[in-house]
């Protein structure tokens, strides 16, 4: 996304409206979340590791 916000939308300001880079930094700030907490506890990982931990 870093790459697409500065080679495609950074001269066409912020916002959406004017194909800006507004939408780019929202996925980026949602994945770099994700990348910090984790999927929490309603993720299929963790629902996966809870089905494997009670199986033994």
């Amino acid at each position: 996304m870093i790459v697409a916000i500065f080679t495609v939308h950074i001269n066409n300001g912020l916002f959406m409206s004017n194909n800006g880079y507004e939408f780019g930094l929202s996925l980026l700030a949602i994945t770099v979340a994700l990348l910090v907490q984790g999927g929490g506890k309603f993720s299929v990982d963790n629902q996966i590791q809870h089905a494997l931990n009670t199986s033994k």
